[in-house]
């Protein structure tokens, strides 16, 4: 049961909770992802799991039919807790707690909100393919939509940073004393979260404009994360080996997993829209040049 009206007891971090059921349902929509052949589609679909459930493999149906209950579950979880977290976070931005965090390193945790918004999105569109039938045969009219939602919330992520960092540069009262763990990096965390998900339509989009907005999107927010991965490790670090690392906020050593993981996934995305674009050039070239063939074969004939 969730708790109501916490105000200044409430911290920004608790959309983290959001953030897990989030990755969790992810997660288990990746497992038959890659168990299960999906010729013609780059992931999983409902036309291709469909047979599989009214199949007469009983095994692969249960199985298939537990992750998709967990899907399904996690992602109800998710919401619930993203709206929750939202009208707790209002009713905390009235409170004498929100000014004193807006006034400390803690401001920057606020870049959690972009990054569970970004998941959102991520759970919302593995729910459309998973549940939805048909939806894949609609998907390119889905690709503009979803950079659009990356984008205005890589929007927020900017203007949260250029708070941060406008107070931090006129007002030089950054306590290098209270940096000793790794939760700046939530920042960086949220970037990528932001970048994977438009190397997403560069990756899997057949138009050429989609496919160039969302990697160039994606390029320009992975090379500001990685950037601030460098800054804010370097001071981290440095902190950490003055003061020894604080106990409350040691888990935050382990932050650099999932973004290094999302910063691999990024760029196998970019990597695999780079060679679909020069892939569908090659054979257009190709198509052109055997069709001049043709033209000059036949008027010699004539």
């Amino acid at each position: 049961m969730l708790i109501s009206n916490l105000n200044e007891k409430y911290n920004p971090l608790y959309f983290l909770a959001a953030l897990g059921a989030g990755g969790l349902a992810v997660s288990f929509f990746m497992y038959p992802n890659f168990l299960i052949e999906h010729k013609g589609t780059p992931m999983l679909t409902f036309d291709q799991i469909k047979p599989l459930l009214m199949g007469d493999d009983k095994v692969t149906a249960i199985l298939l039919s537990g992750a998709l209950i967990a899907i399904a579950l996690l992602a109800i979880l998710h919401f619930r807790l993203l709206f929750w977290n939202i009208s707790e976070y209002r009713k905390f931005k009235k409170t004498d707690a929100f000014q004193g965090l807006m006034h400390s390193n803690r401001e920057i945790s606020l870049m959690v909100i972009p990054l569970t918004l970004a998941m959102s999105v991520n759970v919302a569109f593995i729910l459309g393919a998973v549940f939805v039938p048909g939806l894949w045969s609609v998907v390119e009219y889905l690709f503009p939509m979803a950079i659009v939602s990356f984008l205005a919330i890589g929007v927020y992520a900017l203007k949260i940073l250029g708070d941060y960092f406008t107070r931090i540069f006129i007002k030089g009262d950054f306590k290098f004393n209270e940096n000793n763990n790794f939760t700046q990096m939530i920042a960086i965390f949220a970037l990528t979260m932001i970048a994977v998900g438009l190397a997403a339509p560069g990756a899997m989009s057949h138009h050429k404009e989609i496919n160039a907005l969302g990697m160039f999107s994606s390029i320009f927010f992975l090379s500001i994360a990685v950037i601030l991965m460098v800054i804010k490790m370097t001071i981290a670090f440095k902190s950490t080996l003055e003061h020894g690392v604080d106990k409350g906020t040691s888990a935050s050593l382990w932050m650099m997993i999932p973004i290094l993981t999302l910063m691999g996934i990024t760029v196998i995305r970019l990597t695999m829209g780079l060679h679909h674009v020069s892939k569908r050039r090659y054979l257009s070239l190709h198509s052109l040049s055997l069709h001049r063939l043709l033209f000059h074969y036949k008027y010699l004939l004539v």
